[in-house]
């Protein structure tokens, strides 16, 4: 005890310059880029070339932000619904398959197979059983969004430490017991970390499905700037669409040190700053 009370001020003395440092150097390291691909694009750039300038990718942005703004929250109200609606039935399906093992092991290998399917393989066939409209992006949001939580989720469960099982029995706490209190905090971190996964792939299959038809969205913003060969509108919809999917995998993984603050990768990540 006493070597962890002289070591701990220490450490934390060491994080805040280590953090302001690391901010520092990745901060430094940005605009270093962002210089060079302008005076690059500035120098070479011509109409159609693949490179245009920052400034000219922002100018797009800023003369178009109204059509953006609405592609952009189309395609995040698909990826929203379908990732809400895969989180769901990726937790329900897990707790059926946990409950029932001699079932969940073939459901859990047929989930396994059509996730092997890519994404630009089942739009196609989504989009044309369920139309143009919205129903169909956030059906393929929500597979995207389903197979990594069902894999995670269903993997902790599985694996949960064989302590863990036997303090359940010897408290005699039953499958729901055993469940509620020991067996899913101890899945959480997993299940946590399977959502930010998931929250992009719905986001980026949402656009993948407005590829196959659609009359909005960010992703059919982004294919109309690709076969028109519109460099800067086409980086414009690139970088909405990184800004978005970072956004959520920075707001899923705060959520995750938020629900999990005893897990040992928020310990780690602390140490590494």
């Amino acid at each position: 005890m006493s070597r962890n009370a002289v070591a701990a001020p220490g450490t934390l003395g060491r994080r805040t310059p280590n953090r302001l440092a690391s901010a520092l150097t990745a901060t430094t390291v940005y605009c270093a880029l962002l210089a060079a691909w302008e005076l690059y694009g500035r120098a070479e750039y011509r109409p159609g070339g693949v490179l245009p300038p920052p400034s000219q990718i922002l100018g797009v942005l800023w003369n178009g932000r109204a059509g953006y703004w609405s592609n952009t929250l189309t395609t995040v109200g698909e990826a929203a619904a379908g990732f809400t609606g895969g989180v769901a039935l990726a937790v329900v399906l897990a707790l059926v398959m946990d409950r029932l093992p001699l079932i969940g092991d073939g459901v859990y290998r047929l989930s396994l197979m059509i996730y092997s399917i890519p994404v630009v393989a089942l739009a196609p066939a989504l989009v044309a059983w369920l139309g143009l409209g919205f129903t169909s992006k956030a059906a393929v949001a929500l597979l995207a969004a389903f197979f990594p939580v069902l894999v995670n989720l269903t993997g902790a469960l599985r694996s949960t430490d064989r302590r863990v099982r036997e303090l359940g029995e010897v408290l005699n706490t039953g499958w729901v017991g055993s469940l509620r209190f020991l067996r899913l905090p101890y899945a959480l971190p997993a299940f946590t970390a399977s959502l930010k996964i998931a929250a992009p792939a719905a986001f980026i299959a949402a656009m993948i499905a407005e590829w196959v038809g659609a009359d909005q969205g960010l992703g059919l913003a982004l294919l109309y700037a690709m076969f028109g060969y519109q460099m800067p509108e086409l980086w414009a919809a690139l970088v909405l669409s990184s800004a978005v999917t970072g956004l959520l995998a920075a707001a899923f993984g705060w959520i995750a040190r938020i629900a999990t603050p005893w897990h040992a990768s928020i310990d780690a990540g602390s140490e590494r700053r």
